[in-house]
């Protein structure tokens, strides 16, 4: 027994005293004495650098566990909010502490680490040329605590919680900034002047020595879950795997195998009746883990890879089926996965990885296998890439392949140029597009930016990953300047003011309309908003809306002008509100009896937190639009007078630490009403027809009720109860209230899922 109690010794002596550091709120370790000081900071959202009114001082140092970063901040107890809420909520209304780390120190990307008083944590991507992404999350810790006069966040961010190129010696550069949230005031303090949402911030961040170490991981999570639909009948039983390798050496493997991803957050309701598909961001945890360097994009316009294209809906064909029946009965609007794998690797300035996904076989359908391989090497301030993706459809024995070229150039922490090439070839069919881009920045307090887009009509990227549309030529500018000096309108903190200006065309030369925008923005001393935006869009040719008929391509439209309204209220303890007003008028068609187009929107929102610990949240839009146009088929269309609705009510409620309800709703009612049909002409115009249309009605309903119960750190236990579907009825006219309760009545899905995901 004594020889047992000897080796149990052993075993844990090296684990109770490798970490010197117990996250307390404290920070009263000898460590803390020697640890590198940040004690200056300044307004930076609203962006008027005042030296901040308040005082904190943030300490950094380094050990074998990680890096730590500790705040002070000083604030009278009274006026410390600690609001709960969900782990990556951007507008949490909470005291906030964070860091930004660029580990590389190489102006390439940096990840942000955030805590509320309230110990909720959020952690996100700040790549270059991009705006922070907050799907990741890391394998971190933070606690924090209140004393009289001041509260304490204390963080610790292991060598491992990120891949970091190797580094020999026993110091390592990094570059880092540091920020904190008044949450009364709804103001960002920082120590090197800048923010994430600034188009330089990642040359703004300061480089410091820390002690080195590197420190292998590995995480193993099995889970099991099990769904019932019984709207469908359909049942599940899961069983999988994620396994996380880091090997403390810039490489790193993730794999999935037979993942489930019914803990996943439901998508937003969008109503589409346009050409183009709406972008979904991914909610997935294993698709946002590790997934910076393939990531590359152009705002909303494209991404290489688009992980929701893995475990989309099949394609089927049961028509020709010898069992018709059984094959629609047995579709999805999801396809399972047997597993995906991806790699990665840093080697002093080049990045190296790949990504295999395969896509499980049905009895009616065959899945798809996904690959892509990813390179990137820094040369000084330059970075060139190289991106390859690849798409084996097994259903349709099809296959489509893309190549990039990407090229960035930090020119100077004012001037940074990106440049994309592409290529897509799709069975025997070749495409290619580029994309040019620069932001400048004269000045802190101004910025100018353009870019050059070319899609030719044979590009095709939505096989993996997504593309707003191809037959394509844009060209944007835009300018902004940020007025912080009022000395008159002293109630006026900070005026932003932007314009841009944007053409569109397809690659015939058939112009769109001409846009040109303007922004006005002001922050007031009480923390509320105010925001004023028009738009002037001339005359132009719709290239999209006929779905590039050849015989008649393209609708001219008329010229239009449009305003809108914002404001956001400061917090009034428990609640606050925001509202919206917009407006559009168009000139009337000559070619028909048209009174011309007219849009009108309102939304109301607000925000109610009676205790720490609950939340709730709702809006009311509507929107009014006459002569509304929708294309039908081939070369008929229709205006209507249409009207949507849409109702949110969101609720979180929190117990403790462990416990987490969430509610997250969506009611939409659309009724397009006073058909008109029309058809377009060889020359663009659109004409009276005499081919019937019917008005149409169309209720949406997304309902999502999430309780999770946290086992330990990364240990969860799931149970979701999802409800929606939609309801459409042609040449049926129909009261809102109706639309609002048939598809809650009669739904296309309703899920129950239970699930349990450990960490070993």
């Amino acid at each position: 027994m004594r020889t047992i109690a000897k080796y149990i010794l052993i075993f844990w002596i090296p684990l109770i005293s490798g970490k010197t550091i117990i996250l307390d709120g404290n920070l009263d370790e000898p460590e803390w004495e020697s640890a590198f000081v940040i004690d200056e900071y300044y307004e930076v959202v609203p962006f008027t650098l005042n030296p901040a009114k308040v005082k904190t001082t943030a300490k950094i140092f380094s050990n074998e566990e990680g890096i730590y970063v500790g705040f002070i901040n000083y604030q009278k107890n009274s006026s410390m909010i600690s609001n709960k809420s969900l782990r990556d909520e951007w507008n949490a209304n909470a005291e906030q502490n964070g860091v930004g780390i660029d580990f590389d120190s190489d102006g390439a990307k940096a990840y942000m680490f955030i805590v509320t008083l309230a110990n909720i944590q959020r952690d996100g991507i700040r790549p270059l040329g991009g705006f922070p992404e907050f799907d990741w999350d890391g394998d971190w810790e933070a606690q924090t605590k209140k004393h009289d006069g001041f509260w304490v966040s204390e963080f610790l961010i292991p060598w491992n919680v990120v891949l970091m190129k190797p580094e020999t010696n026993n110091k390592r550069k990094i570059n880092v900034t540091t920020y904190r949230y008044l949450a009364k005031e709804k103001l960002w303090l920082n120590d090197t002047k800048t923010s994430g949402f600034r188009t330089n911030f990642l040359s703004n961040l300061r480089t410091i020595e820390v002690n080195n170490f590197s420190k292998r991981k590995i995480n193993f999570f099995p889970f099991i879950a099990k769904t019932h639909n019984s709207v469908t009948s359909f049942n599940e039983d899961k069983i999988g795997a994620e396994i996380f390798l880091n090997t403390g050496t810039g490489k790193q493997i993730n794999l999935t195998i037979n993942p489930d991803f019914g803990q996943a957050e439901s998508d937003e309701v969008i109503v589409n009746f346009s050409a183009q598909e709406t972008f979904y961001s991914e909610k997935r945890a294993f698709f946002n883990e590790n997934q910076s360097l393939f990531d590359l994009n152009h705002y909303d316009r494209y991404r290489i890879i688009n992980t929701r294209r893995i475990g989309a809906r099949s394609s089927y064909l049961c028509s020709s089926s010898l069992n018709e029946d059984d094959c629609v009965d047995s579709r999805k609007n999801y396809t399972d996965i047997d597993y995906a794998l991806r790699y990665t690797q840093k080697n002093n300035n080049t990045d190296f990885g790949f990504f295999v996904a395969k896509e499980s076989d049905e009895r009616y359908t065959k899945g798809k296998d996904f690959y892509a391989i990813r390179s990137k090497k820094k040369i000084d301030n330059r970075t060139i890439g190289y991106f390859l993706t690849h798409v084996e459809n097994n259903f349709l024995n099809e296959s489509a392949t893309v190549n990039v070229i990407d090229f960035a150039n930090v020119k100077s922490n004012k001037l940074t140029t990106y440049n994309d090439l592409i290529t897509s070839e799709r069975e025997g069919e070749s495409g290619f597009g580029f994309r040019s881009q620069f932001n400048y920045k004269p000045t802190q307090l101004s910025s100018r930016s353009g870019s050059l887009l070319y899609f030719d009509d044979s590009l095709m990227l939505n096989d993996f990953g997504y593309l707003r549309k191809n037959d394509w030529f844009h060209i944007g500018l835009g300018s902004n300047i940020t007025l912080i000096d009022f000395k008159k309108r002293k109630e006026i903190k900070e005026l932003e003011l932007g314009i841009d200006f944007n053409y569109d065309s397809d690659t015939s030369g058939n112009s769109n309309p001409f846009t040109i925008g303007q922004k006005n923005e002001f922050t007031f001393l009480n923390a509320s908003k105010f925001q004023f935006t028009w738009d002037l869009k001339t005359s132009g040719k719709d290239t999209t809306i006929t779905r590039k008929n050849i015989d008649f391509p393209y609708v001219k439209n008329t010229g239009s002008f449009s305003f809108n309204l914002d404001y956001e209220s400061p917090s009034f303890g428990i609640w606050e509100y925001d509202w919206r007003i917009g407006y559009e008028d168009a000139d009337k068609y000559e070619s028909f009896d048209s009174n011309g187009y007219k849009r009108r929107f309102a939304k109301i929102g607000g925000s109610f937190y009676p205790v720490d610990d609950f939340k709730v949240g709702f809006s009311t839009r509507i929107r009014n639009e006459k002569e509304w146009l929708n294309w039908i088929e081939n070369n008929d269309l229709a205006v209507y007078d249409l009207s949507q609705k849409i109702i949110s009510i969101n609720m979180n409620w929190y117990r403790g630490s462990k416990h987490e309800i969430r509610l997250k709703s969506q009611f939409v009612a659309l009724q397009a009403k006073n058909p008109r049909s029309l058809i377009v002409d060889q020359n663009g115009y659109l004409k009276n027809n005499n081919k019937e249309v019917s008005p149409f009605s169309e209720g949406i309903t997304s309902f999502q009720v999430r309780y999770k119960y946290e086992i330990a750190p990364l240990s969860y236990i799931y149970l979701v109860y999802t409800k929606g579907g939609s309801v459409f009825e042609d040449n049926i006219t129909r009261e809102t209230s109706k639309i609002f309760k048939d598809p809650w009545k009669d739904p296309d899905n309703e899920i129950f899922s239970i699930k349990f995901r450990l960490k070993y």
